[in-house]
């Protein structure tokens, strides 16, 4: 399958996170060549690579203290963690500054303000500690929470490069491929014009290399046709003209979103089992409808549906790898977080466990 199509100044976004699991201290160095990697993809200058080194050893040693063991007051432990804390390493949406999401299940933060005081520490062993780690980065974001519920452990949040261009988007995507597979098969994809943002969102049939064939290509035909129709077509006309290029593959899910900010409405259409959901200010949520069928083999039914939207609403898209259930309400004030912090909590509490897996959140102006 042809590699996904790029027109712009930036590098390509790196859309399939590097999953990290910190279940000892030999995943650190894991988590330092990753970032490297990531951030020389990204085509990244020498000192914003050492800058991501530091961020992304910082999070993974303090995932590996404080994520893997629930502890009593007196600091005897009661019990492990059955899911070990993760470090996911990709890019921005736009493609110019890695991400670096940690997302734990553990004791949680009782005190952000003290935790991001330098040298502060409750494991007594030397690090850099988090407001180093906010230093280093572009934008930071934390959310922890010390409650019995699901909701309970931490999420930073952090990208690294240069400094926020004019026009940064507002959203973030968590994506990672089925444990043991090279290759996810969900991708997804933003195209921004003057008056308008698209997010196209694909989830190929099944996983590994044919399940990513399928979403890649969704990917490049909604490109393409962007650029070659100058974003003249309609979700329901894009999807319909993808439809029968998509037949070579195994077909997959597809969910496409036009946000059109004059008039602050979301224009949507959807194949398949990719949700949607629109959550209000003041906590409200709409699910909006996607049609049963298959993007490339069968679609009955392309319709187009129409949502008004509040500033500062939440649009939530996620793969069937992600359940359901989630409730942002389950986390006091995670819906104030920044996107990728939001992406990073869903992940945690939702994650099925036997499927790719993608979530994206767009906070609406």
């Amino acid at each position: 399958m042809e590699p996904i199509e790029h027109t712009g100044a930036n590098p390509q976004p790196i859309r399939t996170a590097v999953v990290i699991p910190i279940e000892d201290s030999s995943q650190i160095p894991v988590a330092r060549r990753a970032v490297l990697e990531a951030g020389r993809e990204l085509r990244l200058d020498e000192a914003t690579l050492s800058r991501a080194e530091i961020v992304a050893v910082e999070l993974a040693r303090n995932i590996f203290l404080h994520g893997r063991t629930v502890t009593s007051q007196g600091g005897v432990p009661l019990r492990r963690i059955q899911r070990p804390g993760e470090l996911f390493i990709s890019s921005d949406i736009e493609g110019t500054a890695v991400q670096i999401v940690a997302v734990d299940s553990g004791v949680g933060i009782s005190s952000i303000l003290r935790a991001m005081t330098d040298g502060f520490s409750t494991s007594g062993t030397p690090g850099l500690g988090l407001g180093a780690v906010k230093r280093l980065s572009r934008s930071f974001d934390i959310f922890s929470s010390i409650e019995p519920d699901a909701a309970r452990g931490t999420v930073v949040a952090a990208l690294v490069g240069p400094e926020k261009p004019v026009g940064t988007t507002t959203a973030a995507v968590l994506s990672s491929a089925l444990p043991g597979e090279t290759v996810g098969g969900d991708s997804w994809a933003s195209f921004q014009t003057a008056e308008s943002t698209y997010y196209l969102m694909a989830d190929g049939l099944g996983h590994g290399p044919h399940a990513h064939d399928a979403s890649t290509l969704a990917v490049n035909l909604f490109l393409r046709s962007m650029e070659r129709s100058r974003a003249a077509l309609s979700p329901a006309e894009l999807l319909t003209h993808m439809h029968p290029l998509m037949r070579a593959t195994r077909g997959a899910a597809i969910a496409l979103i036009r946000i059109d900010h004059a008039t602050r409405q979301i224009v949507f259409c959807g194949v398949g089992n990719i949700s949607m959901v629109l959550s209000a200010p003041n906590g409200a949520t709409r699910t909006m409808l996607s049609h049963n069928g298959t993007l490339g083999h069968q679609m009955q039914r392309v319709q187009e549906f129409t949502e008004n939207y509040l500033p500062g609403s939440l649009l939530i898209l996620h793969s069937d790898g992600i359940h359901t259930s989630w409730k942002l309400q389950n986390a006091t004030g995670l819906d104030r977080q920044a996107s990728a912090t939001i992406a990073g909590a869903i992940y945690r509490e939702a994650w099925r466990g036997r499927d790719d897996a993608t979530v994206l959140v767009a906070r609406l102006a």
